[in-house]
């Protein structure tokens, strides 16, 4: 059974985002916080860990776009960290280590 999750900060994040956001991205940024909701992301999405923080994911939602947030296991809740793209600098640790070595 899919671990529930419910959103219980950041939405000031994502409404900021999305006053300058086409709707197609903002409709597939939905889609990828309703799959985190339902705990179906990590089966769906490219998601990458954060090794500064374990508890700090990124969605790669779509080319260029992303969710970074911090997931609650124990309070079944997660936090939204960053929407927006990725050149603004929102990577995971994991992303950067990986292209380090090659």
């Amino acid at each position: 059974m899919a671990m529930r999750l419910q959103l219980t900060s950041g939405i000031e994040i994502l409404e900021e985002w999305a006053q300058a956001a086409s709707q197609a991205d903002r409709n597939v940024i939905y889609e990828a916080l309703f799959s985190i909701a339902d705990g179906s992301a990590f089966l769906v999405y490219d998601i990458f860990g954060d090794g500064r923080n374990p508890h700090n994911f990124v969605i790669v939602v779509k080319r260029n776009l992303v969710v970074k947030f911090n997931m609650r296991r124990s309070e079944s809740s997660f936090e939204l960290l960053y929407v927006g793209e990725l050149q603004d600098g929102v990577i995971a640790a994991a992303w950067e280590q990986e292209y380090d070595e090659t």
